[in-house]
C-alpha cells in the first residue's frame, strides 16, 4: 500500500492519526492502528509526550524540593540541638564527677558493713516475728477460751440479776419490818419514859437496903464482941 492510497483514505487537510490516538468519529471507516515511528506525524506526537513528561517531572521535582529542603533544614536544626544536649550532659556529668566526695570509697565500705548489720537485724527481726506469730496463735486460743468464759459469766450474771431482783424484794420486805420495829421501839421508849419515877423509887429502896446492910454488919460486929466473954466463961464452967 502506497502513501497516495493512504492519503486518499483520509480527508484532505488533516494529518493521519498517531499511534494510541482515537480516530475521528466523523469517519465512517476509521483508519487501522498504525505502529509508532512509521509516519512523520508520530515524531511530533512523541515530542509532545516527552515534553509533557519533562514538565511533569519538573513539577514533581519542585514538589520534592519543597518537602526535602525544609526537612533537611529541620534535621540540621535537630542535629545541632542534639549536639547541644550531649554537650550539656557531658558538662553536667563533669561537674557531678568533680563534686563527688573523695572519701566515697571509705563511705561505701561503711555502707556495705552497715547493710550487712541491717541484714542480720532483719533476720533477727524475722525470728522475733515468728515468735510473735506463735504467741499470737496462743493468744488467739486464750482469747477463745476467754470468750467462752465471758459467755458463761454472762449467763451467770443473768442468773445473778434474777437473784438480785429477788434480793431486792427481800430487802424491801426487810425495810418494812425494820420500819415496823422502829415504830415498836418508839412505843417501848415511850413506856420506858413512863417508868422513870419507878426507877427513882427503886434507887431510894436501893439506898435504904445499903443502909440496912451497914447496920446488919455493925450488929454482927457487936454480937461478936458479946460472945467473947461467954466463951471465956464456958472454959471454967463444968458443963
Amino acid at each position: 500500500m502506497s502513501d497516495s492510497e493512504n492519503s486518499s483514505d483520509t480527508p484532505a487537510g488533516k494529518p493521519a492519526p498517531c499511534a494510541g490516538e482515537r480516530p475521528d468519529k466523523t469517519f465512517r471507516n476509521p483508519a487501522p492502528f498504525l505502529p509508532v515511528g512509521k509516519y512523520d506525524e508520530c515524531n511530533d506526537c512523541s515530542g509532545k509526550v516527552i515534553s509533557e513528561f519533562a514538565k511533569s517531572f519538573d513539577k514533581s521535582a519542585r514538589r520534592w524540593e519543597l518537602i526535602v529542603y525544609p526537612s533537611l533544614f529541620a534535621f540540621i536544626i535537630l542535629a545541632m540541638y542534639g549536639f547541644f544536649l550531649i554537650f550539656s550532659l557531658t558538662q553536667d556529668i563533669r561537674i557531678m564527677a568533680s563534686s563527688i566526695d573523695p572519701q566515697m570509697g571509705f563511705n561505701m565500705g561503711s555502707l556495705s558493713s552497715n547493710v550487712g548489720m541491717l541484714s542480720n537485724n532483719v533476720e533477727l527481726m524475722s525470728t522475733h516475728l515468728e515468735y510473735i506469730s506463735d504467741n499470737m496463735e496462743t493468744m488467739s486460743v486464750d482469747m477463745q477460751n476467754m470468750a467462752d468464759s465471758v459467755e458463761t459469766m454472762s449467763s451467770k450474771i443473768t442468773t445473778m440479776a434474777g437473784s438480785v431482783g429477788n434480793m431486792e424484794k427481800s430487802i424491801q420486805g426487810m425495810n418494812k419490818s425494820i420500819l415496823e420495829m422502829n415504830v415498836t421501839m418508839e412505843e417501848i421508849g415511850r413506856k420506858l419514859n413512863n417508868l422513870t419515877p419507878m426507877a427513882q423509887n427503886l434507887q431510894g429502896i436501893t439506898q435504904a437496903v445499903h443502909s440496912m446492910t451497914g447496920a446488919v454488919h455493925a450488929m454482927s460486929y457487936d454480937m461478936n464482941g458479946a460472945t467473947r466473954p461467954m466463951s471465956f466463961i464456958n472454959r471454967f464452967m463444968p458443963w
